[in-house]
């Protein structure tokens, strides 16, 4: 009797040394499922954060493709304006010819009326 209560007791601790490594198999599995889960998440939400950081990137692009087109646009009308060095011979002729000092059609024809009543 005492060898069957000595097996009983063997297949007993055995049995609970397998359901406590079932136990712990079990445990293990769950935190590698768990582990996949938010390495998936985590994968997804990089996934996105690129995506947005993607979609960024490609609309400065654009902005500053925009820009560019604006400052050629800018050059291209700064170099139809006239020059400084323009401005200063069209004022010396003015100086020289004193426009203010002209006599406007209706001015002239005055005094020609003028001077023919006189006469």
């Amino acid at each position: 009797m005492e060898t069957q209560q000595a097996e009983q007791g063997a297949v007993s601790d055995t049995v609970r040394g397998i359901r406590t490594l079932e136990e712990k198999y079990n445990n293990l599995l769950r935190r590698i499922q768990l582990g996949e889960q938010n390495t998936i998440a985590h994968t997804r939400k990089i996934h996105d954060e690129f995506r947005a950081i993607n979609s960024d990137i490609l609309e400065l692009r654009k902005q500053i493709e925009e820009i560019r087109e604006r400052m050629m646009m800018a050059i291209k009308e700064l170099q139809t304006v006239a020059k400084r060095e323009d401005l200063e011979i069209v004022k010396k002729y003015l100086d020289l010819w004193e426009p203010v000092n002209f006599v406007t059609q209706a001015e002239v024809e005055k005094m020609v009326r003028r001077i023919l009543e006189e006469k």
